[in-house]
């Protein structure tokens, strides 16, 4: 009996993502998975598509983004996946929707209005509220997602031109562990930015413990990009 594929990708030139030089092919998927790759040319499939010689590969990983409001508000995310990426990295530059245990800020504090300038979409009070989110009606991207360090000052400090107290930083360092349960990936610093340009390095290796446990990411943006930029590095 001949094969059938669900759909069936013929002539394209596969990049497969290992660094072995690209070839020329045919791939066959069945349901959610590539069953066959190769020269498939004596089979079918339900759905077929002639590249033609065009490239076919692996979903690209945007690694920095600001996606996090995106994915709920625009889940079709067609600034992405019209360009091949099927991933993406959010949280990035200490800026998180998520947590927001208070009341945003009104007016949002920037950098926070990186991801809603209204505020209306910082309504997580627990970063696993804000993965259910994501669950619940899942964007056309995968995503995994850090927990912004500034988005955690603007959480629990009320004057950010300070180095956080002993008690803010445990407040901080609970809020991580609890979004490395949650299933975060990591921390992200925007140490560049008004607020968190106070705190000192002694204040994220305190916040960020929780990383260790969990083999964590830690994803700083420099101190400095201008003047000072050597010094930063």
């Amino acid at each position: 009996m001949q094969e059938i594929f669900d759909l069936l990708i013929r002539n394209a030139s596969i990049v497969d993502g290992t660094g072995a030089p690209r070839f020329a092919g045919d791939i066959g998927i069945r349901g959610d998975r590539i069953a066959r790759i190769g020269d498939l040319s004596k089979l079918r499939g339900a759905l077929e598509i002639d590249l033609a010689g065009r490239i076919a590969a692996p979903g690209f990983i945007d690694a920095h983004t600001h996606d996090d409001r995106f994915m709920l508000s625009n889940p079709d995310m067609t600034p992405k996946v019209s360009q091949g990426v099927t991933t993406v990295i959010g949280g990035n530059c200490g800026v998180s929707l998520a947590p927001m245990p208070r009341p945003i800020p009104d007016p949002v504090t920037p950098p926070l209005n990186l991801l809603d300038g209204e505020g209306e979409w910082f309504r997580f009070p627990s970063f696993a509220a804000y993965l259910e989110a994501l669950r619940s009606a899942p964007a056309a991207t995968n995503c995994a997602m850090l927990v912004g360090h500034t988005t955690l000052r603007v959480a629990t400090m009320d004057d950010l031109t300070q180095p956080a107290t002993a008690a803010e930083i445990d407040a901080m360092r609970k809020l991580v562990d609890a979004a490395m349960r949650a299933g975060a990936i990591g921390v992200s610093t925007g140490l560049f930015y008004e607020p968190a340009i106070a705190a000192p390095t002694e204040e994220i290796i305190e916040i960020c413990r929780p990383l260790k446990e969990f083999n964590g990411l830690y994803c700083t943006h420099m101190r400095d990009e201008a003047d000072r930029v050597i010094d930063s590095l």
